[in-house]
């Protein structure tokens, strides 16, 4: 009990040292994450140990010293933020000319250089920084100290219960004299938990329970009552007091974020250390009728009445403190309109005359809106509600990065700041810009509008984008009509050339730009077409009108609405007309004029219109739920065929609603489909029958296809009800491939022969295939029927990345017949079998490949098993230097018992070198104390051999032995349990002189 009790306090304090002492910086917390993770999983029913938290230490601290290495190299790496300033220098210069396309590619440069420099700086911070970094390391260096303290302080403890040791750990103020007094050996602490256990432990444990039972509770137990124990000394009371001082810790921590304003809390931090140790000081009353669980009540309470004001006095005097930290904003990143990632602020001419130099500036687009993402989104309102205000908490600019004159040093200026519906984080900034006349990398900055004495907690800028400034020129506009290619109206209908629902229908201006003009007043540059909304510009000066291109005819039959663009059919089916639209552009400068100067631009015609005869929707029900199958080429569906029951009838009907007769067929009708982005639709088929039409590679969940069929004058609308096209299903019986269950992955041996029948090439191969029952029926399914693929590969793992020519040994063709050959390196194979429709994948199944590696490696033993002992000839110097031939020692064989080594059965092989074909080889080693008097052989020439200035010797008095094992390798498989070993004498010997 009073082991845990202190470990439990130690812990608890180390705790409250780690993250106020450690992870006070954010840059650092991927470093010190192992550490903080130890420290995190700390309770008070599971301490960890002070081993582990020394090794995270350790950890921690390397990591650190490995980051300031790095972070050294950079700040003396003259090529980093140098050239990156130099960089921006070059292209502020370059842009004070720039115009065009040129302005737009230099400004895009110049914020992209802006952000890394920018981003390296925040990365290296300078000398603070590193000293900053250095700062930790030493921290973390104390820390291990104290841990090396606090383990021997441990021991001590667990070893005699000597305690003294943590009062040289640094933690001593945790371990108040109240503590160590209560703690100690004639402690009240002590006392009691030792009256209580002494009593309680008997020879049998039901003593205990019994004492517990008399003493504590009714049928109480030990475990009941260590439990009872730590949940009273745990109190709600006690945590609820500990919780709102760890609260506070956590406030201030976020804070100071990057740890360069911990100074200013630190007598707040004192503070709440002491009060935490006040909590933890628990002196335990004595008395009559006191047992334990109401002293530490008492205790409890009359801690927490002490340090209630204290507390109270820590939350108001945190309070504002705690305000401001919820007012911090972590980022703002700016949110582009278009892909290019530029805000344009453009100047556009237009030409009135046909004098070169009668270009007139029309619209300058002085005011765009720029929107921005804030984190956290807690803060946008401040910054909308406050801007523009007298008291305004925030200071809201824009820096531009360009060469600064003293005429103009802040050319944008932010007219108003307002929230995006249905985005809680987003904000939308207009900047004007009337005063710009150049190109400008440009960020916005958020800074707390506060005293100079004050510290500030918001000084945040977002990421550069590019604001160009460019002179463009208008050569033709036109209006853009989202019904513009609308063909067939019904009589009574209308259509609407100015319809614009701002989502499928959008009509406006639509401009032809131009980036400059040539010395002839004509066009010139890079040319783009854009409607007035995505160029930001108002069409204030801007007028469309609508006409007939041969009003005589078409107004017997339609009525034209000249400037709203509605034009309403009135006459018989087979009615046409043309409607054109024409733009004129008033010259801004004598738009107040008697007789302003206009520009008429050149007419749009639109799509001729007929009248048709409109007959009843039609609606045809599909005869299966069952979906159509993806196909890798456009199918039709004949209806007649997928239709249910009575789909005849509706066909009869369609034709009657197309003046058609019952025999006719549908190829002269056009098939509209009534939704723009409806790909399926109806059509006919070959033979001139109704059919549905499935684009290739589509699959679509059940939907309702409807289609406008015309014929001559007359449409109707016909609608396919639940159409449903989808992948085939893998556990559909049509693509499932079923194994058989007589066989599996096993290659066959394929011997190739020479001319005159002689083994010269072993290979093992097969047809996987062969595996699957159904495979022919499941390749027609899916290959021949639907279009997909079936295709046999290696497996990612097995040198399928690599290049045919360097996969060594093993081939799998995409019909999947697998062949391996003798330079195979061993490794398991497994191969893929995927069936695909497209790139979406319907089955993918793994096969392992097995080498009939016994087969094909054959054995490898003695010539003679019963000889395994050799002495090696020693009469002259020339028996001595050629040495023992160990090829009368061992013998290998292939498959059919046919000799392979060292001799090649003559029958079998011929001339051709049996080890060769099959890749085989032997690997000789040599052990036992006198083996290094011997050359290690080899397999080119298979002998055992004296080191030549011992066989060169004349005489040796002393019997040496070495044991040679030889080991088979071969590319099949292994051959462990194979290797053979001999033993060889070489007695002693004296040269006749």
């Amino acid at each position: 009990m009073k082991k845990k009790f202190v470990r439990v306090m130690l812990f608890g304090a180390l705790t409250l040292t780690v993250s106020t002492a450690v992870t006070s910086c954010k840059d650092y917390d991927d470093d010190i994450k192992g550490l903080q993770e130890q420290v995190d999983k700390i309770t008070s029913a599971s301490p960890v140990s002070t081993e582990d938290m020394n090794a995270a230490v350790d950890k921690a601290s390397k990591e650190l010293k490995e980051q300031l290495a790095k972070l050294e190299k950079l700040v003396n790496d003259p090529s980093s933020e140098t050239s990156l300033t130099q960089q921006i220098a070059d292209l502020q210069e370059a842009l004070k000319t720039a115009v065009g396309e040129n302005a737009k590619d230099l400004a895009g440069k110049l914020a992209t250089a802006q952000n890394d420099l920018a981003a390296l700086k925040k990365a290296l911070g300078g000398d603070d920084y590193i000293n900053g970094l250095k700062k930790k390391i030493t921290d973390l260096e104390t820390a291990k100290s104290t841990l090396r303290t606090l383990i021997d302080a441990e021991a001590a403890y667990q070893n005699n219960k000597d305690i003294s040791g943590y009062k040289n750990t640094g933690f001593d103020a945790y371990l108040n004299q109240e503590i160590l007094n209560a703690i100690g050996k004639e402690g009240s602490i002590a006392l009691y938990v030792d009256k209580v256990v002494k009593t309680a432990v008997g020879t049998v444990l039901a003593d205990v329970n019994k004492y517990l039972s008399e003493n504590f509770k009714e049928n109480a137990d030990l475990a009941a009552f260590v439990k009872e124990v730590n949940e009273t000394l745990f109190s709600k009371e006690y945590k609820a007091q500990m919780d709102k001082l760890n609260l506070l810790l956590a406030a201030i921590d976020k804070a100071v974020g990057d740890g360069s304003t911990y100074e200013d809390y630190a007598a707040v931090i004192k503070q709440i250390d002491e009060t935490k140790q006040q909590l933890a000081g628990l002196e335990l009353p004595s008395g009559e009728g006191v047992t334990f669980n109401s002293a530490v009540k008492d205790i409890i309470q009359r801690e927490s009445e002490g340090n209630a004001g204290i507390i109270k006095g820590l939350e108001e005097k945190l309070q504002k403190e705690i305000d401001a930290i919820k007012g911090m904003i972590q980022s703002i990143v700016y949110v582009p309109e278009y892909a290019d990632g530029q805000v344009l602020f453009n100047t556009y001419y237009m030409q009135f005359d046909d004098k070169k130099e009668d270009w007139k500036p029309v619209v300058n687009v002085d005011e765009v809106t720029v929107k921005f993402r804030v984190s956290p989104s807690a803060v946008v309102a401040d910054l909308v509600a406050n801007f523009g205000e007298e008291n305004a908490k925030y200071d809201i600019a824009v820096d531009c990065q360009k060469v600064k004159t003293r005429a103009l040093n802040d050319p944008f200026k932010i007219k108003g700041i307002k929230t995006v519906e249905g985005e809680s984080n987003l904000i939308e900034v207009t900047l004007d810009a009337s005063a710009v006349s150049h190109s400008y990398a440009v960020a916005l900055t958020v800074k707390d509008k506060v005293a100079t004495d004050k510290k500030t907690l918001n000084d945040v800028s977002s990421n550069y984008f590019a604001a160009v400034k460019s002179d463009l020129y208008i050569s033709k506009v036109e209006w853009a009509s989202a019904n513009g290619a609308v063909a067939t109206v019904k009589k009574g209908a209308a259509i609407d050339y100015m319809e614009n629902d701002g989502d499928t229908k959008v009509s406006d201006y639509e401009l032809t730009v131009n980036t400059s003009i040539n010395g002839s007043g004509k066009v010139s540059g890079t040319s783009s077409t854009k409607t007035l909304a995505e160029l930001g510009i108002s069409d204030k000066y801007f007028k469309v009108a609508f006409a007939f291109t041969d009003k005589a005819t078409a107004e017997k039959s339609f009525e034209l609405k000249e400037a709203t663009g509605v034009l309403t059919a009135k006459g018989d089916a087979g009615s046409k007309a043309i409607v054109k639209s024409t733009v004129t552009v008033t010259d801004p400068a004598t738009a107040g004029d008697k007789k302003p100067v206009t520009k008429e631009y050149t007419a749009k015609e639109y799509t001729e219109v007929k009248i048709v005869s409109e007959g009843e929707a039609q609606v045809i029900t599909l005869k299966s739920t069952e979906s159509i199958l993806w196909n890798a080429i456009e199918k039709p569906y004949d209806i007649t065929t997928i239709g249910a029951d009575g789909v005849d009838k509706v066909i009869a009907a369609i034709k009657n609603a197309l003046n058609m007769k019952v025999t006719d067929k549908f190829s002269s009708c056009t098939f509209d489909a009534v939704a723009q982005d409806q790909t399926i639709k109806l059509g006919s088929n070959s033979g001139g029958e109704l059919a549905l039409i499935i684009p290739k590679e589509t699959t679509c969940a059940p939907t309702d296809i409807t289609t406008k069929i015309t014929n001559g004058d007359y449409t109707v609308d016909v609608t396919v009800k639940g159409v449903t096209v989808t992948l085939p299903d893998a556990e559909n019986k049509a693509f499932k491939l079923v194994a058989n269950t007589y066989t599996d992955g096993t290659l066959l041996i394929n011997l190739g022969k020479d001319v005159n029948g002689k083994v010269n090439a072993v290979t093992a191969s097969r047809s996987l295939k062969e595996l699957y029952t159904n495979y022919d029926k499941v390749y027609e399914n899916l290959v021949t029927t639907v279009g997909g693929t079936m295709e046999f590969a290696l497996a990612d793992d097995v040198q399928k990345d690599a290049a045919p020519e360097e996969r060594k040994g093993v081939e799998v063709t995409k019909d999947g017949t697998v062949t391996v050959s003798n330079d195979y390196d061993g490794k398991p194979i497994k191969v893929t079998l995927e069936g695909k429709c497209g790139k979406e994948k319907i089955f993918a199944i793994t096969i392992p490949v097995v080498i009939p590696a016994n087969e094909l490696n054959g054995t490898f033993g003695y010539k003679d098993a019963k000889n395994t002992k050799f002495e090696y000839d020693v009469k002259n110097a020339t028996a001595r230097t050629n040495g023992l031939d160990l090829t009368t020692a061992f013998v290998w064989k292939d498959g059919d018992k046919k000799n392979v080594w060292p001799t090649a059965d003559n029958d079998t092989y011929g001339s051709n070198n049996a080890m060769d074909i099959y890749n085989f080889s032997i690997v000789y080693s040599l052990s036992g104390k006198d083996a290094s008097s011997f050359e290690v052989p080899t397999i080119s020439d298979s002998k055992l051999k004296l080191i030549k200035s011992i066989a060169e010797t004349s005489t040796i008095k002393s019997t040496m032995e070495v044991v040679v094992t030889a080991t088979p390798t071969s590319p099949w498989g292994s051959m462990v349990g194979q290797a053979k070993s001999i033993t060889v004498t070489v007695p002693t010997w004296v040269d006749k002189q």
